[in-house]
């Protein structure tokens, strides 16, 4: 076993664990939930990827989650993972910036049947590309990460304009509705969307509902030359054994689909959306598969997952196989990092997990998927 092998072994089996309880709401437990986190975050520390992870679990309405951290946030000087430890939480960032689309919709600024011709006039198929397909991931439009310029030299900043303007200079995939394919480019889109009628920056208004109605203390609008404290640092797994460092990418480059930094307590505060939207997607969506223009149900599974996935507003639907339960969610990833956001509308019980690994995003997603059925 070589030293950082050593390492890793000696803190998992160590294991600095940081807790916090709250007092209990009606039909939630968090003794039941203290428990559940510590037995099943001490087992998914027998993963050598995994250098740390942390937990956070919140029921809607609640004020502080009960959160569990183990594991180590940074290996090189074995920085012990806290509660308080920040990450990048990659796509989770897209909830957010759906959240404010659904605050214009709801002041009557914006409709899901708005067309984007209105913002962008010079993108090409404009008139027929929707808000609702952005936030379905149906619009059509190329992912601005397979960009040959963008994927080639991830680590150069290009501003919203640039990205657009060379998206929009490729074909669309398919018609609008008619097939789901994931496009960051879409919530890029979105974000600037927000900004031209909000007429207040991404980051302020990040700000103003999330860190201050929320009560987001931690969350922070990613700058690629920013010193942010409690940050994590991330790690990728090398062949044929051992931790590596992840590649160079810009954070800010991803604004409104990537760019976010926060604890998994604040960000499992998302459970509270009420708080800000009359209508929260989270509690009023179905648990079904989106529908496409065509009457067919957009469905995507990979031969390795424990679930199928359906793109929804602004979210993902994930049908678990085992075990068997339905939740409403994101995933994020970014190099070196991973975040699960899942929600369960049976108890309106919320969990957030991040890990400092992005080879053990898979391990983060079966752990939300057990406690929530745990709490069930």
């Amino acid at each position: 076993m070589n030293e950082i092998g050593r390492l890793l072994a000696a803190l998992c089996c160590v294991s600095a664990i940081w807790l916090t309880c709250v007092p209990a709401q009606a039909g939630y437990d968090p003794v039941k939930v203290h428990e559940i986190i510590l037995r099943l975050g001490a087992e998914a520390m027998n993963n050598p990827q995994l250098p740390g992870i942390s937990i956070a679990v919140l029921q809607k309405g609640g004020d502080e989650p009960v959160t569990a951290a183990f594991g180590t946030a940074n290996v090189e000087n074995a920085c012990a993972m806290t509660p308080q430890s920040r990450f990048k939480i990659g796509s989770v960032t897209k909830v957010f910036t759906a959240a404010l689309i659904h605050r214009l919709i709801e002041e009557g600024k914006l409709t899901y049947e708005t067309t984007i011709d209105r913002f962008f006039p010079q993108f090409p198929d404009g008139s027929v590309i929707r808000i609702r397909h952005l936030l379905t991931h149906t619009s059509g439009i190329m992912d601005m990460l397979r960009l040959e310029d963008v994927c080639g030299n991830m680590t150069r900043y290009r501003t919203p304009e640039e990205l657009i303007a060379m998206v929009g200079a490729q074909p669309l995939l398919f018609v609008p509705g008619t097939r789901q394919q994931y496009s960051n480019t879409g919530f890029l889109m979105l974000a600037v969307i927000a900004e031209k009628v909000a007429g207040e920056s991404y980051e302020k208004q990040i700000a103003t509902l999330f860190e201050g109605t929320l009560g987001m203390r931690t969350l922070l609008v990613g700058d690629d030359s920013a010193v942010v404290p409690h940050l994590a640092s991330g790690y990728t797994n090398g062949k044929p054994s051992g931790l590596r460092l992840p590649i160079m990418a810009s954070l800010a480059i991803a604004r409104g689909t990537g760019n976010l930094e926060a604890t998994p307590s604040d960000v499992v505060r998302l459970v509270n959306l009420d708080k800000i939207l009359r209508k929260d997607v989270q509690d009023t969506l179905p648990l079904e598969p989106l529908v496409l223009d065509d009457g067919n149900e957009a469905i995507s599974s990979q031969p390795t997952d424990n679930f199928s996935t359906s793109y929804l507003d602004g979210c993902t639907l994930f049908m678990f196989r085992d075990p068997e339960i339905i939740l409403i969610g994101k995933l994020g990833s970014f190099p070196g990092f991973g975040t699960a956001y899942f929600y369960d509308q049976k108890t309106k019980i919320a969990v957030a997990i991040s890990v400092n690994s992005e080879m053990a995003i898979p391990h983060a997603i079966d752990l939300g998927a057990r406690i929530l059925h745990e709490l069930r």
